[in-house]
């Protein structure tokens, strides 16, 4: 497994639960935790708990691969080329709607909910394409 499919299943793991657990309060239970630092504190938690994931995902990787450095040939460049595309496809789609159109409906924690949901979703698609690259050949080109 290359480094760069490493990191993509790093970003899963160390993303998903957590992300998945703050939406699903979100939608399950909108009013809970009651109040903006409450609310604020549990986003907090689960982005706190994902980079303290990822960077010590990253850490023992780099512990480990200290000789080899991260060379990418023309399928690595191929497969992120295509992975970052279709997550910036997504992002943007995310931004028009959480920046452009809700604005004029909703307001405060849906509008945000709702940027961090794209930028979350964007991220899973970004790392779940790469895997998919990796294991696929084929879907790289």
């Amino acid at each position: 497994m290359t480094l760069i499919e490493k990191r993509a299943w790093l970003t899963l793991w160390t993303m998903c639960p957590g992300y998945l657990v703050y939406f699903a309060i979100q939608i399950g239970w909108p009013d809970w935790p009651p109040g903006f630092l409450a609310k604020f504190g549990l986003l907090a938690a689960v982005a706190g708990l994902h980079a303290i994931g990822y960077i010590a995902g990253e850490l023992v990787f780099r512990f480990r691969n200290r000789e080899d450095g991260l060379q990418q040939d023309e399928r690595d460049d191929a497969i992120d080329a295509r992975a970052t595309r279709a997550a910036y496809m997504l992002l943007l789609a995310g931004t028009i709607l959480a920046g452009a159109i809700m604005p004029f409906t909703d307001q405060g924690w849906k509008v945000a909910n709702t940027a961090l949901l794209f930028i979350v979703l964007s991220e899973t698609l970004r790392a779940a394409l790469t895997v998919r690259g990796y294991r696929h050949p084929r879907m790289a080109h």
